[in-house]
């Protein structure tokens, strides 16, 4: 009798190490899921953020500065994302595609910009604010150089006042085309004003400087021509000195 008592307070304790060892590692195995399936979220919102940002700078994206150190975040973050998806196929197509746009061209600065609607504007704004907080991320985990991120920073300045130009740009070449010239010296003056007093150096802003300066040189040509051909060139002069006074910038 005592022999299977023994024997039965055994069985009963084997059954409970089992218990213990079986939801033991149930439980490990669950937190290995959980963490599994979080690190995937926050890898595929990641991979989504940058995307984002990627698409929103396309039709504005002169340089490939800032868009290759988007391309290299958002490519890694996918690699390590095909570690935790369960549809990895997803992911290689988007790998793919990635490494597909990164080879396009950037479009080519056209300093004869279709006008943006007020919203456009805002969005593109909102865009590169939020892209600025990005790079600067980047900076601070290591991705790039405080070179890089500095050269990058300009150049979103840059995109910030070429869509700060492109009502009174956008208007200026209108007018110039449909022979309202004089508007035309107007609103070129206005740039010319923003671009004079603004610190950035970019290749697109010297574009930009030499277009309006010959549009403006092609309008007051005539004036010029009239001068020298008048009898009376100081009162042309002061004419011409009159129309060459430009507009500050607000």
């Amino acid at each position: 009798m005592a022999t299977l008592q023994i024997l039965t307070i055994a069985f009963l304790i084997i059954i409970v190490l089992l218990s213990v060892v079986i939801g033991s590692r149930a439980h490990q195995k669950e937190k290995e899921i959980t963490e599994r399936r979080v690190k995937q979220l926050q890898l595929s919102n990641r991979a989504d953020r940058v995307e984002q940002h990627i698409r929103g700078l396309k039709d504005i994206n002169t340089d490939t500065i800032a868009t290759d150190v988007l391309y290299d975040f958002y490519l890694d973050t996918l690699r390590e994302l095909l570690q935790y998806s369960d549809d990895s196929e997803k992911i290689e197509i988007r790998i793919a595609t990635a490494e597909e746009g990164r080879n396009n061209e950037p479009v080519e600065y056209n300093p004869e910009p279709d006008l943006l609607s007020f919203q456009e504007k805002t969005n593109y704004k909102e865009r590169l604010t939020k892209l600025a907080k990005m790079l600067l991320y980047l900076r601070r985990k290591g991705r790039i150089s405080n070179a890089h991120y500095q050269a990058c920073y300009e150049y979103l300045r840059w995109l910030n006042l070429w869509i700060q130009l492109n009502r009174q740009m956008a208007q200026a070449n209108k007018n110039f085309l449909s022979g309202d010239l004089r508007v035309a010296q107007t609103l070129y003056g206005v740039i010319l004003s923003h671009i004079k007093s603004d610190s950035i150096e970019r290749p697109e802003k010297k574009i930009l400087k030499t277009f309006v300066t010959d549009r403006m040189k092609e309008i007051l040509s005539p004036k010029i021509a009239a001068m020298t051909e008048s009898d009376n060139p100081e009162e042309v002069l002061s004419e011409l000195i009159k129309n060459l006074d430009i507009p500050k910038s607000s």
